[in-house]
């Protein structure tokens, strides 16, 4: 029989061991660093230069993404679903360059300037490059070089929002490729028989958070039509009229009346618009389910067909990952598994 003194002696060590482990855990869990280290370059040459002057990345296909609040906040911030959306994007497309953009008027030099604890994890990517916008260049010439440039666009409570609505429709018009929102992952290649491609958000509205043009030819025609729209930002309010300026174009290029017969009989080939379930399986009024873990079969059921997966950071940043899988979670692990892992009890 164990005497008291010995029991004691038992729980005393047992408590200590506990504490060893949790001393370990902690130590081991050394936090990422907030800041872009300054070593990052390393791997790439063209690390942060202007995208303008990186004509080795030029000829490729590319899908973009575009971070546009640099001349609106002291720090950028990309958090970890932003970097998920990064990674998503370069594990389904190993062949196209992913190319994240910062957006800004001066070049990033200063290391301080940029809260990306993500960065080494996604430079580990060979397909993954980052580049500054620089928006002293990057729309001369184009329609909505004044606009870039207003007074009127850089007090507007939205402007950062805005100025993407812009830089996206700049940049396929020069280049062309796919443009992605920071808050949409990927879950297959994007790799499409028309690459003039855009996808149904509502009943009535062609989305701006997917978009595909091929250079030259229609898709830069396509764009230009749309810049010379938005040279009238400054009558226009609402946010979505990103959204409302793009479905106007594209009926009236098809020569509808309708952004469902669009749907249903197609556009002579000039351009293909796809169902909901294939880039926005969600909206706002739903999407909360993917954080859910009660509507788990719910969630998987609309990501069936799916191609992308808009997450509406508007709508779900603050829904959290927690208390069982989710459809999120389930998506995470699945697509962005580095960057899951390292941030999952923060998701």
């Amino acid at each position: 029989m164990i005497s008291h003194n010995s029991f004691r002696y038992v729980r005393y060590a047992v408590c200590a061991l506990l504490l060893l482990l949790l001393f370990r855990l902690i130590r081991d869990r050394r936090p990422k660093p907030a800041y872009i280290p300054a070593d990052i370059a390393q791997g790439d040459p063209g690390f942060l230069t202007s995208y303008d002057t990186s004509n080795d990345l030029h000829a490729h296909s590319s899908v973009y993404f575009i971070e546009s609040s640099a001349p609106f906040k002291r720090i950028i911030t990309i958090g970890p679903r932003q970097a998920c959306a990064i990674e998503s994007a370069a594990r389904a497309n190993p062949l196209k360059k992913i190319i994240v953009l910062f957006a800004s008027w001066n070049p990033i030099t200063n290391p301080s300037q940029v809260r990306f604890p993500d960065l080494p994890t996604l430079a580990g990517f060979g397909n993954v490059h980052f580049r500054w916008l620089d928006l002293n260049r990057f729309a001369q010439g184009t329609p909505v070089e004044a606009v870039i440039r207003s007074d009127l666009l850089h007090e507007r409570p939205n402007g950062a929002e805005y100025l993407s609505e812009i830089l996206r429709l700049v940049l396929l018009y020069k280049y062309g490729g796919i443009y992605l929102d920071l808050d949409v992952v990927t879950l297959k290649t994007l790799d499409f028989v028309n690459a003039n491609f855009f996808g149904a958000e509502t009943e009535r509205l062609v989305g701006t958070s997917v978009i595909g043009l091929r250079r030259g030819g229609f898709g830069e025609l396509f764009a230009e039509r749309c810049l010379d729209n938005f040279k009238y930002f400054d009558e226009q309010k609402n946010i979505r009229n990103g959204s409302f300026l793009l479905t106007y174009q594209v009926v009236q290029t098809c020569e509808t009346l309708t952004l469902q017969e669009i749907l249903d009989n197609g556009c002579r080939g000039m351009l293909q618009v796809h169902r909901r379930s294939i880039f926005h399986p969600f909206d706002e009024t739903n999407v909360g389910m993917m954080f859910d873990p009660s509507r788990l079969e719910e969630a998987k059921d609309r990501l069936a067909h799916a191609m992308t997966v808009h997450m509406l950071h508007r709508t779900s940043g603050k829904m959290r990952v927690a208390g069982g899988t989710t459809g999120y979670q389930l998506i995470a692990q699945n697509y962005c598994p580095r960057v899951y892992e390292e941030n999952s009890y923060d998701f």
